[in-house]
């Protein structure tokens, strides 16, 4: 089965800034190229997914494409091609996409279309959201510079696909999928994994309550300045400091991974437990 892929604009004749096509161009094979990189990553391919331009058709600017000498197998070609035409189907439908909810609906039903494509229905993809509204992005831009009454088509041996060149992105990218961060002021006894005898460096905690061992920088420095004068007796591997502290709770937009504790703060040390305890303090979820 021939792997090549093909992108054809149908433009206006004497058409003004016809520079402009060419830009459109090499935007939509930089988006295509974008696309194909996305799904190899969905399903850990660690190789760069590549076109490389075989000819041009001036008549109507057909770019015809081959993959670059790599892994990357007919088989994938094909379906980047079909994952490729799901969502320029998916894109006939609506003239504008611009919050997290559409893009993730738009991964959701190519990632259910993957699954029945009959090319690789063994593999468990997931497309990223954030890749895709870059994708997206140079999608748009592409379009925005394809006039009325002009076509295009992406293409492949398998299917013919006619892109909305109405639609646009108008998403910030700057904001979309950065997650969730959440300022958390908590209290819990906390054993030391590594006490700082001399200067200002992060000590590592670890709460059996929290499953977490972290750095945090203590600001309480009376107390740190007493500790490393020896005014208070070293702190063992089995004795713990009942703490007051802050910290950065990160959920990342990706469900499938856990919150992160960033950003620990020691904002005062209530008691020093010697020989542990076993009383400890939830972390909220």
């Amino acid at each position: 089965m021939d792997s090549n892929v093909f992108i054809r604009i149908d433009f206006k004749k004497n058409r003004p800034n016809p520079s402009e096509l060419f830009e459109a161009m090499g935007l939509y094979i930089a988006a295509y190229e974008q696309f194909g990189q996305l799904l190899a990553k969905s399903i850990d391919i660690k190789q760069d997914f590549k076109l490389n331009l075989e000819e041009v058709q001036i008549s109507s600017i057909k770019s015809k494409l081959i993959q670059s000498p790599s892994f990357l197998n007919e088989f994938f070609i094909n379906r980047v091609a079909a994952a490729g035409s799901k969502l320029f189907e998916q894109l006939l439908e609506t003239d504008e996409t611009e919050s997290e909810e559409q893009v993730d609906q738009l991964a959701a039903t190519i990632e259910e279309a993957l699954i029945h494509d009959k090319l690789g229905n063994d593999i468990d993809s997931h497309i990223d959201r954030k890749d895709l509204s870059h994708m997206l992005h140079a999608l748009s831009k592409a379009n925005h510079l394809i006039q009325k009454d002009e076509a295009v088509e992406f293409g492949s041996a398998t299917s013919v696909q006619c892109i909305n060149t109405k639609w646009r992105f108008v998403g910030d990218l700057s904001t979309m999928f950065l997650g969730v961060k959440e300022t958390i002021f908590a209290k819990d006894y906390l054993y030391v994994k590594i006490a700082i005898n001399e200067g200002k460096q992060l000590w590592t905690f670890k709460s059996l309550k929290m499953n977490k061992t972290f750095a945090a920088r203590i600001v309480v420095k009376d107390w740190v300045e007493n500790y490393q004068l020896g005014l208070i007796p070293p702190i063992g591997p089995k004795d713990t400091l009942l703490a007051t502290f802050s910290y950065d709770l990160y959920k990342p937009y990706d469900k499938r991974k856990t919150a992160e504790v960033r950003n620990v703060k020691i904002l005062s040390i209530q008691d020093i437990v010697r020989g542990g305890t076993d009383e400890q303090f939830e972390i909220p979820a």
